[in-house]
C-alpha cells in the first residue's frame, strides 16, 4: 500500500546471489521468497514474546532500550557487513530513513516498556497495534494514498476498542490501565512511523542494514533519552542481563529481520492482518507467563480491536485489488 513494493508477491521469486545464499542473511531471504506468511508469523511471535520478557528484567524502559539494541549488535553487524558487499549501492536518502526508524523505534519501545508497566504486557502490546490503522494515514499524509470510506468508518470503532483495552472502563489488570494506554497509544504513533520509513529504506538486497542502522539510533536515543526516563542502569545484574539479551534476541534481531524480509513480498494489507497476531500471542504469553488475567471488558475491548483491525485491513485489500484489476 506505500508503493509499488506492496503488489510483490510469491509469484515473482527475487534470485539470491550464490555468494550471498550461505550467510543467515542470505538464508534469510530465500525463506521469505518461498514462505513469506509464515516468516511474518514467526516475527509477529518474537515481537509478543519480547513484551512478555520485559517485565521479567525489573530495570527501567530506558535500560531495556539501550541493552535491546547494545547486545543485538553482536548478532547484526557482522550479517549486515556480509551484504553490504554483495548488495548495490544505497540512495543516501536511504540510509537517513533508517536513522529517521530507529529514532521512532526508541520511542515505541521506551513508551512502550511504560504502557506495559501500567496496563500489561498483552493490553499494551493490543493498543500498539492500532499502528495497522495508522501506517496507512501515514501513507494518506506522505504518499498521497487516500483511504477508503470503509476505513475511516473502522476507525472509531477501532479507538473505542482501545479505551476498553486500556481499562478506561471497567478497570484493568494492570497497576495503571488508563495510564498505560496513553503510553501505549503514544507508542503505536512511533511504531507506525517506525514500519513506514523501515519499509521505506528496505529492498530486496538490503534488508539486515537497515534493521541494524534502526537499532544503532534506537541505541545512541536511549543512551541519551534513558537517564532522563526513570534512570539508566548500565549495570543491571546477571539476571537482568539474561532477560535483556532475551529481549535482544527476540525482539530485535529475529523480529525484525524477518518482518523487514517479508514486507516486501507481500501486499502491505496482508502484511498488516498477520501482525495482528502479535496482540493476541502477548495475551495469551502474558496469562501463562506472567499470570496476568486481564478483565471481561479489557478482553471484549481487545476482540473489538482486533475486529476493527481485520476490517480496516479487508477494506484495503479489497482496494489494492481492484487498482490492480484496473490497471489490467
Amino acid at each position: 500500500m506505500l508503493d509499488r513494493r506492496d503488489d510483490l508477491t510469491t509469484s515473482h521469486p527475487v534470485d539470491t546471489p550464490p555468494s550471498r545464499s550461505r550467510s543467515l542473511g542470505g538464508l534469510l531471504k530465500r525463506a521469505a521468497e518461498r514462505m513469506p506468511v509464515p516468516v511474518m508469523l514467526a516475527g509477529a511471535v518474537c515481537v509478543a514474546l519480547s513484551s512478555v520478557f520485559v517485565p521479567l528484567t525489573h530495570v527501567s524502559t530506558g535500560t531495556v532500550t539501550l541493552f535491546r539494541s547494545l547486545l543485538s549488535m553482536p548478532f547484526l553487524i557482522p550479517m549486515a557487513l556480509s551484504e553490504a558487499r554483495t548488495a548495490p549501492v544505497r540512495p543516501p536518502h536511504s540510509r537517513w530513513r533508517a536513522y529517521a526508524a530507529g529514532v521512532l523505534l526508541a520511542g515505541d519501545i521506551l513508551l512502550w516498556n511504560q504502557a506495559i508497566a501500567g496496563s500489561g504486557a498483552g493490553i499494551a502490546t493490543v493498543i500498539v497495534n492500532a499502528q495497522v490503522v495508522l501506517v496507512p494515514l501515514l501513507g494518506w499524509i506522505f504518499l498521497r494514498e487516500r483511504p477508503t470510506v470503509a476505513f475511516a468508518a473502522v476507525v472509531p470503532v477501532m479507538l473505542a476498542g482501545v479505551a476498553l483495552a486500556g481499562g478506561v472502563v471497567g478497570g484493568g489488570s494492570g497497576k495503571n490501565p488508563a495510564q498505560g494506554a496513553v503510553f501505549a497509544a503514544a507508542a503505536a504513533l512511533c511504531y507506525a512511523g517506525f514500519l513506514f520509513l523501515l519499509r521505506q529504506a528496505s529492498d530486496d538486497d538490503h534488508i539486515v542494514v537497515p534493521v541494524t542502522e534502526s537499532a544503532a539510533a534506537s541505541g545512541v536515543v536511549a543512551l541519551v533519552v534513558g537517564p532522563f526516563w526513570h534512570g539508566l542502569d548500565l549495570l543491571p545484574g546477571w539476571a537482568a542481563f539474561g532477560w535483556l539479551a532475551a529481549i535482544a534476541l527476540t525482539g530485535q534481531v529475529a523480529s525484525y529481520l524477518l518482518i523487514a524480509s517479508a514486507l516486501p513480498r507481500l501486499a502491505a494489507s496482508v502484511g498488516a492482518a498477520l501482525l495482528l497476531l502479535q496482540p493476541v500471542g502477548s495475551v495469551l504469553l502474558g496469562a501463562v507467563i506472567l499470570g496476568e488475567r486481564p478483565t471481561v471488558v479489557q478482553l471484549g475491548g481487545c476482540a473489538i480491536v482486533l475486529l476493527a483491525l481485520y476490517l480496516a485491513t479487508l477494506t484495503a485489500r479489497r482496494s489494492a485489488d481492484s487498482g490492480a484489476a484496473s490497471r489490467r
